[in-house]
């Protein structure tokens, strides 16, 4: 054999052996698990993180820009290094560790600066400079932990998605990715605590470590470390429950009220409120300064006949409408294990009632739903303790408080009806808002009442006439009314009833700032910026901002839809992973020209941008729903036939993923700008971020349009 036929079999041989091993069904499933184990992990610890140091409650996108820094990084570094593959293990113990003993390191409430947002609670004013110093070092001290937990996940990624074809590796990533949120799910479904779902992720780890026994210790370890499992402690689809019940007062033999807590920050009690206890202990507490509040809607409504109670609870608020006579109650309430708790332990069994009917779900989804009519309706003490979501800007409740959501509410009421909003918030600038999106709503003054329980008030609306006087409370509507409130409401395009003004609070822009001046420095270490700085990679780094913008707003359009429940959320990132897994089977088997979808997508994007939204409210059922396909889904199916056309012709398929994941980052620091124009500007942002995707589309032959 000659020299020259030996040199054109080596070229041949590597083809062969390239090929040999991108078919190999075992780099196909360690894509598979990889990458799911990349998202569990993720959802893992922003829901994990947020229940033990409360501060992440309020930043909550924070560790999920950090998460996609780490995964991204990771792909486009390729196989973890030695060392870095060895650290993970004790790099992860210490972030749970951190994490579930947070109170011992005193991290359980890190005190935010906040001159320019309400907090739920009161932290001691050490110092205006020890404050931010500690809450930045602290805050920024657990997202790298998380950012080096999640870069070598994102290397191993990475590691086999470089060894199969784009698009084939890509639909593998995203069948991972698609099983990480519905395992997830299942496990938030079944009310399971953090030692499941560490044991399951720790579990899946073991195939990538099985040869360091060390780090099989270790993985053991951390899954210890989140083991205890104490009897009154609950875990819901959104909170950590803990239940504490009062001391029984002599010659009462059951437990006469109970406090609970909701990711450790008190939420509600509950209570025992017949007239049988309080005759005989009226000085029990909390029952003492609790019981007027639960009285008021009655005052205003001395007889109501069909009451609506939404932010039902435990069933105080069901409770005293059945005391008060109520023909028919109609209880709301969008945690199943909150509501679980009441119907055990509630010392007066409301809804055990055969007067209560029980609706697990959002308010705005019930207000949509129902054709009843109410004489009363109860807004009760809803979560008004947090700022962010899990996937974007907004808080769940938010939407509860605007004025559509009052307007509807008002739809249901009959003529001579009344609205009674209980709302706990202390003397904050919330209260003047509060009003000012109540007056707005009904075109009248409410009524404001000092309650004095929790630091509430209740604001009280009449379609008739004022409320009477009310023994023992203080009304303070004059006060309240006086005072500026900025003409700055809560509305459906800007729900921030925490937010003083329309900006980013600094405690945001610090954290937000230096964690990207950390990320852009450690890609300069460990990166050839000439690497990143190709129209190819420019042209997915754009692609995956412009993505997490869409996730975001679709979260958003659908919570307005069908209710801001948990169950939304996962069917919004779910129905988001098919439509690019449809999306890229299509590319992958009948190219489609990149050009037209371009044209469709931002079509699309106007399109939900001009639409209001308040004309989507009405529709029917299945109408509601082909709605949501086109104006949700649509964008996303054709911005995945963009992302795979475009990867279909990548040179290295784990930095093109990479680089799309660092440009989610950019899109989840973006997402604030929801803060300064309201859920209208998501929309605006995402044609210009898709608009810089196209500008930046490679101009090659095989990347052609």
């Amino acid at each position: 054999m000659t020299t020259e036929s030996s040199a054109q079999i080596a070229p041949d041989l590597a083809r062969t052996q390239l090929t040999t091993r991108s078919l190999s069904p075992q780099n196909s499933w360690k894509l598979f698990l990889a990458s799911f184990l990349a998202l569990y992990f993720e959802l893992v610890i922003i829901r994990y993180l947020s229940t033990e140091v409360r501060a992440f409650a309020y930043l909550k996108n924070l560790p999920l820009i950090a998460s996609f820094f780490g995964i991204g990084l990771g792909m486009i570094l390729g196989a973890p290094h030695k060392s870095l593959r060895s650290a993970f293990p004790a790099v992860g113990l210490v972030l749970f560790v951190v994490t579930a003993f947070a109170g011992v390191f005193h991290l359980r409430h890190i005190p935010l600066p906040r001159a320019d947002y309400y907090v739920w609670g009161s932290f001691p004013d050490v110092s205006k400079v020890v404050i931010p110093l500690r809450f930045l070092s602290e805050i920024l001290g657990i997202l790298a932990l998380v950012v080096v937990f999640f870069l070598v996940l994102g290397g191993i990624v990475g590691e086999y998605l470089a060894q199969l074809e784009p698009l084939r590796g890509y639909g593998i990533n995203l069948l991972g990715s698609l099983a990480g949120v519905g395992v997830f799910t299942g496990l938030a479904y079944l009310s399971l605590p953090p030692l499941a779902w560490t044991f399951l992720g720790f579990l899946c780890l073991v195939p990538f470590f099985r040869q360091s026994r060390l780090a099989l210790a270790l993985f053991m370890l951390t899954v210890a470390a989140t083991s205890r499992i104490e009897p009154t402690t609950f875990w819901s689809p959104y909170y950590r429950i803990d239940l504490h019940p009062y001391p029984q007062p002599a010659g009462w033999s059951t437990t006469p009220a109970y406090e609970l807590e909701v990711n450790h920050d008190f939420h509600q009690h509950i209570l025992n409120l017949s007239p049988d206890f309080l005759s005989r202990y009226a000085d029990f507490e909390p029952n003492h300064s609790a019981q007027t509040n639960y009285q008021i809607p009655y005052h205003v409504m001395p007889h109501p006949r069909q009451v609506l109670v939404v932010g039902a609870g435990t069933g105080n608020d069901v409770a005293g409408a059945l005391r008060h006579g109520a023909e028919h109650v109609d209880a709301v309430e969008i945690d199943p294990v909150i509501l679980k708790l009441g119907k055990r332990f509630h010392p007066e069994h409301p809804y055990a009632s055969p007067r209560v009917t029980i609706y697990n779900d959002d308010a705005r989804a019930f207000f949509k739903k129902t054709h009843n009519t109410y004489d009363l309706i109860v807004f009760g003490f809803l979560d008004s303790h947090t700022l962010l979501s899990s996937l974007s800007s907004l808080r769940l409740d938010n939407f509860v408080y605007t004025r559509e959501s009052f307007q509807e509410a008002a739809r249901l009421l009959r003529p001579e009806g009344a609205i009674v909003v209980s709302f706990s918030s202390g003397r904050s600038f919330v209260n003047q808002r509060m009003y000012a999106t109540l007056k707005r709503a009904f075109g009248e003054s409410p009524q404001v009442f000092e309650a004095g329980y929790v630091q509430g008030l209740s604001f009280v609306v009449r379609k008739i006439h004022p409320a009477p006087p009310v023994e023992g409370l203080t009304e303070i509507s004059s006060q309240i009314a006086n005072k500026n409130s900025g003409n700055l409401i809560a509305t459906d395009q800007w729900p921030f009833l925490y937010l003083a003004n329309r900006r980013i609070p600094m405690s945001i822009l610090w954290i937000v700032v230096l964690f990207l001046m950390g990320a852009f420095y450690l890609v300069r270490k460990t990166v050839t910026l000439p690497r990143l700085a190709s129209r190819e990679s420019l042209h997915l780094f754009f692609l995956g901002a412009g993505f997490l913008l869409l996730e975001t707003k679709g979260v958003m359009e659908l919570s307005l839809l069908f209710g801001s429940t948990w169950t939304v959320n996962a069917v919004v990132i779910a129905s988001f992973l098919c439509m690019g897994l449809l999306a890229n089977a299509l590319v992958k088997f009948h190219p489609f020209p990149r050009s037209i979808a371009y044209a469709v997508l931002f079509l699309l994007l106007l399109f939900s941008v001009l639409l209001p939204y308040s004309l989507l409210g009405g529709l029917s059922g299945p109408l509601k729903v082909l709605a949501a396909a086109v104006i949700v889904g649509l964008p996303v199916f054709f911005s995945g036939m963009i992302f795979s056309r475009s990867f279909r012709d990548v040179t290295s398929p784990a930095q093109g993923l990479g680089v799309n994941l660092l440009g989610a980052v950019v899109g989840g620091t973006l997402e604030n700008g929801v803060m300064i124009g309201g859920t209208l500007s998501l929309g605006i942002l995402a044609v210009l971020v898709y608009a810089f995707s196209a500008v930046f589309v490679p101009r090659t032959k095989a990347l052609g349009l």
